[in-house]
């Protein structure tokens, strides 16, 4: 099963098109997208933020993801 037909999507990639920030930098000074943060494509509108944060223990950086958890009132 691929990843479109189980509807996931890159939440990061998708709210953030446009961002030049990278999850992995070696030694040697370069960087790359290695991670993806995926989830399915109806959570999108639950994610209130979501940030690569560096890391210095590390050799990939963190990912934070603040998720809303406001419930919507619905009438009945």
């Amino acid at each position: 099963m691929t990843i479109d037909q189980m509807d996931l999507t890159d939440i990061y990639r998708t709210l953030y098109p446009t961002t030049t920030e990278y999850t992995f930098s070696s030694a040697y000074g370069t960087y790359s997208k290695t991670d993806d943060i995926f989830d399915h494509k109806t959570l999108l509108n639950k994610f209130k933020k979501i940030e690569i944060t560096p890391t210095t223990f590390m050799d990939h950086s963190a990912i934070k993801k603040e998720i809303n958890t406001k419930r919507s009132l619905n009438p009945i």
